[in-house]
């Protein structure tokens, strides 16, 4: 779908490639964590009971630890290539919430660690009944303890606690293709046991006021089943 409804006087101009994935799977929450696990392929069940026989604790904290995401994030975008964001870019999307009543959402920084030494991050961003894994980043050296599957484990845990019967996994291939470069996220997240495949467009954004100078991602998309 292009992005070129009634944008005459709204200055929006379509990007020339995709900025967020288009294409994600979804988790059911309304099962009980019992069978959520039994659900998932059995290397991602023993890897989540890995890290935590490993002492893999998860930890959710505030802005004043962004600086805690940032490096595993740099460290991250080195290890895979990709473009760094500036520090400030995260800064936003952390307190979306804070700085904007307006906003429906709530973002929360999950980070797992080992002996208080950080090994993973994400940014669960949870809205109605819908938990979202936003962004993630992990170390580059531990690796073994398999900290990227307690920190997606316990952010579904806070999902259902939060009332969520939904969680998000936010950007995959589009099908199970080994050439794709996210068809290693397809089969970290299809690991977890979804089975929802989805794919999103750009909407028609409805602005509240306009002096809106930035809108939190999770409300750019709206959601086609395919």
């Amino acid at each position: 779908m292009r992005f070129n409804f009634n944008t005459e006087n709204w200055n929006f101009h379509k990007a020339n490639t995709d900025i967020l994935p288009s294409n994600t799977i979804f988790m059911n929450l309304r099962k009980e964590e019992d069978l959520l696990l039994a659900n998932m392929k059995s290397k991602t069940r023993y890897n989540i009971h890995l890290a935590e026989r490993k002492g893999v604790k998860v930890h959710s904290l505030g802005l004043e630890s962004l600086e805690i995401w940032y490096e595993l994030y740099r460290q991250t975008a080195l290890r895979n290539n990709f473009f760094l964001h500036d520090i400030n870019y995260f800064k936003i999307v952390l307190s979306a919430k804070a700085n904007d009543t307006l906003s429906p959402a709530d973002v929360y920084l999950l980070v797992a660690a080992i002996d208080n030494q950080p090994l993973a991050a994400m940014f669960l961003v949870i809205a109605a009944n819908r938990g979202t894994y936003l962004y993630g980043a992990s170390a580059s050296e531990n690796r073994n303890y398999m900290a990227t599957y307690a920190l997606q484990w316990r952010a579904m845990q806070v999902a259902k606690e939060k009332g969520c019967t939904e969680y998000d996994f936010f950007g995959v291939s589009p099908q199970a293709d080994p050439s794709h470069p996210l068809y290693g996220l397809y089969r970290f997240k299809t690991g977890f046991g979804v089975r929802s495949i989805t794919e999103w467009a750009v909407g028609i954004i409805r602005w509240i006021t306009r002096s809106i100078d930035i809108m939190p991602p999770w409300n750019l998309k709206i959601k086609v089943i395919i």
